[in-house]
């Protein structure tokens, strides 16, 4: 059996381009006018061809002057409330905690007494702090839009910050004393590990942008699995790098505002002679080499600066995401075409956007009795941003090239593969370890207690899964598209999170039946968003979505863990995928909801397949475009709900799960749907069963095994698409 990958390129023509590379065509094409004429007298090469470029209109001065005029109202309206925003709440802090004339709160620290400095330090150097952390982050988005030419390009979305992290979290562990005087190198060297594992795997693909964006995403949830294996087994010496990973901005001296002031001057210098070449390759790169660019110098360069601002920020104060996406995002929603304007719009609006969010977090300390750090806050404030970022660029389209993973058709045998499932059940139940080491358990009160529930429940939630996930993908025509991606599973999460904190206070139980109704809930109104989106945004923004619930759903998380409620406590082995709470009496129920959703997708085969098809081609052959996709959408809701409320929530099953029933043969959704609920099962009973035994008599949560098998596989899944069409 054989695999093959399909490029299927979604170009939009009748829609404007707005990507940070077409933001600065008309720059680089006045650059390449200025270039090609002293070329030409150096140069044999021949020059690019006229007619690619378009004829100037008789009234196109006009046109962006009145454009440049209204992108600079736009961006000084923007400042304006940000700044207005960050001086009330900044007042209201000030208030809030210093006692003393205003004056003084800036006079030099050894002019105060000891508590009068602490909150001087509290209040402005962390605030300068978040100015200088803000702007860099901003920076360093724009850097990389502007090296892939990608406007969902971040240090979030590509996995850098979480790689610095990963590396300064294994030496604390380690090499403590590393960690403590060369912690910014360590955090260097994982930024470069964790970018250069990004750009390998979406290179044979030309940095084509959802490629990139989902390289990025693996990368982010791989690294996140082995950074939970390792709090796993180093619980107690891990606590308090827990909380710097939350991403503090709270200062008890000046030091990190020195460092990250030089920083920014150090790197406006470095950026000055990179404004040119890099107007220059936002054109095509044969366009920038016969004008003289060096382009693979400059895009190590540009990967040394990224790498050493975001290993500086991250060794410094932790890790915070979404505030360089925000900003970028911003820059792209005003439309500013100049790379040194875009520069200095990042860099200004990112700033504030975390002076912003800190001043938030520390007003709402008092309130909530508890720490907030403010890296937990921008993952909650991140996805409404995000949300509102995308509706102002609901116009614009992402060219994109979608890999699709096809397999030659071959006979299926369900029987077989059922089989298969059912042997793996019962293997994983009866071939166990013990003090004794391997052997086979004859102890069926045990294995009727524990295990049994154990496998059950995991090949439920994986067959559930993997059918939402072709569910999924074949109703957006997506092949990226699952629950875990598009936020769906992160929904469900959080609204059985909300539901088992709020309910009591409304005099109801958080039993079964009602968390269930609060993760639907949660669950529906994520897919209701996406499918409101759909209609407005293309499909490479629709990405963005998932990647901000799931932001939303971590920076939760982060407070669960930092606020030592112990009725949350409980919820934390929950939060990492694990069955270890399956119980006998209630996962026969589990396993009912299992085998009704999947006879209700067999049901919806047929006319799935013809919605698959487009819903004017569905409307034609007499489909009910707007009751099937309801339909559709509430068993989605209700697989994603059941299988999070049982684990936990998971990654990979179902994105993984139906590329590989495709890879084994099984084309048609007739075969495709049935071979992924069966795959989808066996690989969540591999998992649990591993996480069992691997390190035993210690155990990892089946989740966090799943997330390294789904890596993994699409690792070499990424590697396979071939080259893209020329863009």
């Amino acid at each position: 059996m054989t695999a093959n990958i399909n490029v299927n390129t979604n170009a939009n023509t009748n829609q404007p381009h707005h990507t940070p590379a077409n933001n600065i065509t008309n720059d680089a094409k006045l650059m390449t006018s200025l270039s090609s004429s002293q070329s030409l007298d150096t140069s044999k090469q021949p020059a690019a061809p006229t007619q690619n470029l378009p004829s100037p209109s008789p009234n196109a001065p006009q046109q962006q002057s009145t454009r440049l005029a209204a992108t600079s109202w736009q961006l000084w309206a923007t400042f304006i409330v940000l700044v207005s925003l960050c001086l009330w709440s900044s007042w209201a802090l000030i208030n809030q905690e210093w006692t003393r004339p205003i004056g003084d709160l800036f006079l030099s620290s050894a002019q105060l007494d000891i508590a009068s400095m602490a909150t001087q330090l509290h209040v402005v150097a962390t605030s300068v702090v978040a100015l200088l952390a803000g702007g860099l982050l901003g920076v360093v988005s724009i850097l990389l839009q502007q090296l892939v030419k990608n406007p969902l390009a971040s240090d979030t979305t590509l996995g850098v910050g979480v790689g610095a992290q990963l590396a300064m979290l294994i030496v604390t562990l380690f090499v403590p004393s590393l960690a403590i005087y060369g912690g910014i190198y360590v955090a260097f060297v994982g930024a470069i590990i964790s970018m250069g594992l990004v750009f390998a795997l979406s290179a044979p693909s030309r940095f084509n942008p959802l490629i990139l964006i989902l390289a990025g995403l693996v990368v982010n949830i791989l690294l996140a699995a082995v950074a939970n294996v390792l709090v796993l087994f180093f619980a107690e010496r891990s606590n308090g790098m827990l909380s710097w990973a939350a991403g503090f901005l709270a200062q008890n001296s000046w030091h990190t505002s020195m460092m990250l002031a030089i920083t920014a001057v150090v790197m406006a210098v470095v950026c000055l002679p990179l404004l040119k070449p890099l107007t220059l390759m936002s054109l095509d790169d044969m366009q920038a080499k016969r004008l003289g660019v060096p382009i693979n110098g400059i895009r190590a360069l540009v990967v040394l600066i990224v790498a050493v601002i975001t290993a500086l920020v991250v060794s410094e104060v932790g890790l915070i995401g979404f505030i360089g996406l925000g900003a970028a995002s911003l820059v792209n929603a005003l439309g500013i075409s100049s790379i040194s304007k875009r520069l200095a719009a990042a860099f200004g609006l990112g700033a504030l956007l975390l002076w912003l969010t800190s001043n938030l977090a520390l007003l709402l300390e008092p309130v909530l009795n508890m720490q907030i750090p403010a890296g937990a806050m921008t993952g909650i404030l991140g996805a409404p941003l995000i949300i509102w970022l995308i509706l102002r660029q609901r116009r614009e389209r992402i060219e994109t090239v979608t890999p699709m993973l096809t397999g030659k058709h071959t006979p299926i045998a369900f029987w077989r593969w059922g089989i298969g499932v059912i042997v793996m059940i019962i293997l994983a139940c009866l071939l166990v370890q013990d003090v004794n080491g391997w052997g086979l358990s004859t102890d069926w009160a045990i294995t009727e207690q524990y295990r049994l529930p154990r496998s059950l429940s995991a090949a439920a939630t994986g067959l559930m899964l993997a059918v939402a996930g072709v569910l999924l993908q074949t109703l957006t025509r997506n092949p990226m598209a699952s629950p875990e991606v598009l936020g769906v599973s992160s929904g469900a999460a959080l609204g059985v999170v909300l539901g088992f904190l709020l309910l009591p206070s409304l005099g109801l139980s958080a039993g079964s039946g009602t968390l269930l109704m609060s993760g639907l809930s949660g669950a529906i109104a994520v897919l209701l968003l996406i499918v409101w989106l759909a209609r407005r945004v293309s499909s490479g923004y629709l990405l963005l979505v998932g990647i901000g619930i799931a932001a939303m759903m971590d920076g939760v998380m982060h407070m669960v863990k930092l606020s030592g409620d112990p009725r949350l406590e409980a919820m934390l082995s929950w939060l990492s995928g694990t069955t270890y709470s399956a119980q006998p009496s209630t996962v026969w129920y589990l396993m009912g909801i299992a085998l009704v959703l999947l006879t209700l997708s067999l049901l919806l085969i047929k006319p799935l397949r013809v919605l698959g098809l487009g819903t004017g081609v569905a409307r034609n052959l007499g489909v009910a475009v707007t009751p099937v996709t309801i339909a559709l959408l509430a068993l989605v809701a209700a697989l994603s709900t059941a299988s999070t409320l049982a684990v936990g929530p998971l990654s990979f099953i179902g994105l993984m799960v139906p590329h590989l029933a495709t890879s084994l043969g099984a084309v048609r959704l007739e075969r495709q749907l049935p071979v992924a609920a069966l795959l989808g099962a066996g690989v969540m009973v591999l998992a649990d069963w591993i996480g069992r035994y691997v390190i035993f008599p210690y155990e990892l949560p089946a989740g966090t095994i799943a997330a390294i098998i789904g890596g993994a596989y699409f690792l070499w899944l990424i590697r396979k698409v071939p080259v893209a069409v020329s863009r």
